[in-house]
């Protein structure tokens, strides 16, 4: 079996997912550094460099070469399911669970990193808003919405095991 988070970034799927992964016995992906390892350079980079097309492009081969594993966690970029057929592909990889963190979290979050091509605008606040509602109905569609409890990350893991 394996488990993919989806959700907005900065909403904690890397850092839960590390975790879970230990929990379980599982080993951990992050699509975003499968990318920058394969690419050889940083996110941030990509999107300056080659534009945001090319990476979503990237994140749906990481997502066909993950259809051929198994026991893995695997933490996918806040924008993964932007791309038709994302989903489809994640389905057949496994359970999907919506990381469901408060927006307050994710600008809070967010906003401490400077790593994030998409709010690299005038006004990253009103970006992130517009950005997170829009992609609200795509995250949805996971098979688990998983609202986090504050920031304690084992209790969180430990409601996210329950509901497996």
């Amino acid at each position: 079996m394996n488990i993919i988070l989806v959700g907005f970034m900065g909403a904690g799927k890397t850092a839960l997912g590390k975790r879970l992964a230990v929990r379980l016995g599982y080993s951990f992906c992050d699509t975003d550094h499968w990318i920058e390892v394969k690419e050889k350079t940083t996110v941030v980079d990509l999107f300056s460099q080659k534009g945001e097309p090319y990476f979503r492009t990237l994140e749906t081969k990481c997502l066909q070469v993950l259809t051929k594993v198994s026991n893995h966690v695997i933490a996918t970029g806040g924008g993964v399911l932007t791309t038709e057929g994302n989903m489809d592909l994640i389905r057949k990889i496994g359970t999907s669970i919506f990381i469901n963190t408060q927006l307050e979290h994710i600008i809070e979050r967010v906003m401490r990193n400077d790593k994030r091509p998409l709010v690299r605008s005038k006004n990253p606040v009103e970006t992130i808003t517009s950005l997170y509602h829009h992609r609200l109905p795509l995250y949805a569609q996971a098979d688990i919405n998983f609202i986090p409890e504050g920031t304690h990350l084992q209790s969180n893991i430990s409601q996210l095991i329950r509901l497996l």
